[in-house]
């Protein structure tokens, strides 16, 4: 029987220095394999995340089998989903992409009369669909989540009040790769062994547990 560990223990901060800790981009590349591995350099960054982060829901519908006297025997799965959600906290770009679709939304460049212009649109258009990345960590562990076939298919309310800020809701159907597999959920407790301490390189998955972010 395992014993309990505080080391298994993990909090859903972003893991966000430079970039949000939530990326898209194209389907067509080398994905992640493990928490170390890199996101693609073609997935972009879509900024801050509302306080709510993010809510992964898996969904299962069963058909049951019963036999001559009624009583269930068996249950089939008839349908499986998994859908991610949360709001974007930011209008910008890559935000306003994934809300509204990347062939809906236009940017101009500043130019020394106006600054920045971005035209967004609604319309009945599916949304494309990409590779998606959520980045987390809680001191030196790591959650990288992978979806290598996302769609966004729900666009929640957007309101606009002065006491809140403008936030984008978005839905994210997932769908089966290759391996039949939806979405890929790595970590690491970021605690290394005393062999990996003493030999040449310690890896660089968040260091040991003594370690700072």
């Amino acid at each position: 029987m395992a014993a309990v560990a505080q080391k298994n223990v993990f909090v859903g901060a972003p893991d966000q220095k430079t970039t949000g800790a939530i990326l898209s981009g194209p389907t067509e590349v080398d994905l992640p394999e493990n928490v170390r591995d890199e996101v693609p350099s073609a997935a972009t960054s879509s900024g801050y995340v509302g306080e709510e982060g993010i809510t992964l829901t898996p969904e299962r519908s069963t058909e049951d089998i019963r036999d001559w006297s009624g009583a269930v025997i068996r249950k089939i799965l008839t349908e499986f989903d998994g859908t991610l959600s949360w709001e974007h906290l930011e209008l910008s770009e890559e935000a306003l992409r994934n809300y509204f679709g990347d062939d809906n939304v236009e940017v101009t460049a500043a130019t020394s009369e106006h600054g920045t212009e971005t035209k967004a649109v609604l319309n009945a258009d599916e949304l494309p669909i990409k590779s998606w990345f959520f980045k987390m960590k809680d001191g030196p562990r790591r959650v990288l989540i992978v979806v290598p076939r996302g769609q966004v298919t729900e666009q929640g309310e957007i309101q606009f009040v002065k006491t809140d800020a403008v936030k984008l809701p978005v839905t994210l159907s997932t769908y089966p790769d290759a391996e039949g597999n939806n979405i890929y959920i790595y970590t690491t407790d970021g605690v290394h062994s005393a062999s990996a301490s003493t030999g040449s390189g310690s890896g660089d998955d968040g260091g040991d547990e003594s370690g700072t972010d």
